[in-house]
């Protein structure tokens, strides 16, 4: 039935009013099915990227096999969405090279997994967003989903592309934060062009976004508050009478994801589970830095951390050389 909807939406020369669902209905439609979810901009808000520096570094979201995107909030350890599928030897381009998943963890009921990438030693990623006041917040979201096809006669576009291959990012407002059967989730919709809570770039996310990072700014720094989730409508977006779409509230996961995250070695600076001349010439990199700032902390040689590369780092060093 509903897709027979969407087909006969395809076929209207206006937009058709949509049903009015109250919350839960929503909420049911969007994490029952729509889960395979780039990000479909406006003609006329379509970012550039190499001016636009409003946004996390890009080295922070990465493709997730073929079918996905992930985001990094380790040295060696990227969050995603489970939906999408991947295992162990999934491999994951992010920062400009491609790893090999070592290890998984799943949620036990959250659409989340926490993945290990063999030989990682990624210098960007970013913290987890904790506080749970999401609402309202501007959010920039990034993935590696298909892009803006054809305009819908004044109601929306179509999704187009054939791979993840294409790093693309927007803006949206979270409008909700919510729990369904015990599993926390955040919500925005797509607006036109120029309506009163549009962003400049406004956008929706599509297929193979799924895992992409909705992100805040807090602090002076970019943190990810969200994973991209589910859509309300499949190969299109809609922004008269503005289509939703929802994302893994990361606030709700915080401490399981932190407690999850592989720790390293204290002194391990290149991820390689051991302590030695590697490690003390990422050290030597850095000597006596004091502009070390999160989340790279100067490679992490800036053991902890105070801002400094000195001493009392190369002693971390030094207790654990040739550990593994």
């Amino acid at each position: 039935m509903e897709e027979d909807a969407t087909k006969n939406y395809r076929t209207r020369k206006f937009c058709a009013k949509k049903p009015v669902y109250g919350l839960i209905a929503a909420v049911v439609l969007l994490c029952a099915s729509k889960l395979a979810i780039g990000v479909v901009l406006h003609p006329d808000g379509e970012p550039n990227l190499a001016v636009w520096t409003d946004r996390p570094d890009a080295n922070v979201v990465g493709r997730w096999g073929n079918n996905a995107s992930c985001v990094a909030v380790s040295s060696n350890s990227v969050i995603t969405t489970r939906h999408q599928g991947g295992d162990v030897n999934t491999p994951v381009e992010i920062g400009g090279q491609t790893y090999l998943v070592e290890q998984i963890w799943n949620h036990r009921t959250a659409d989340l997994r926490v993945a290990k990438l063999e030989d990682a030693n990624l210098t960007s990623f970013v913290p987890l967003y904790t506080n749970t006041d999401e609402e309202s917040k501007a959010i920039v979201i990034g993935g590696y989903g298909k892009g803006r096809g054809s305009i819908l006669d004044d109601c929306g576009y179509t999704w187009a592309g054939s791979s993840n291959e294409i790093q693309r990012w927007g803006q949206n407002i979270v409008d909700y934060a919510f729990t369904v059967e015990e599993n926390g989730y955040v919500s925005a919709d797509f607006d036109g062009h120029g309506a009163a809570d549009a962003q400049p770039y406004e956008a929706a996310v599509a297929e193979w976004d799924s895992g992409g990072g909705w992100f805040i700014y807090d602090g002076n720094e970019w943190r990810v508050a969200g994973l991209s989730h589910g859509v309300e409508r499949y190969g299109e977006s809609w922004y008269n009478q503005p289509d939703n779409m929802d994302a893994i509230r990361i606030s709700s996961y915080a401490a399981w994801i932190s407690g999850t995250i592989p720790p390293r070695l204290p002194g391990d600076l290149t991820g390689d589970d051991w302590v030695d001349l590697a490690d003390f010439a990422v050290l030597a990199q850095y000597w006596l830095h004091t502009d070390c700032e999160s989340p790279d902390w100067c490679g992490g040689a800036d053991s902890e951390p105070d801002g400094n590369v000195d001493w009392a780092d190369l002693s971390v060093i030094a207790d654990g050389w040739l550990c593994n």
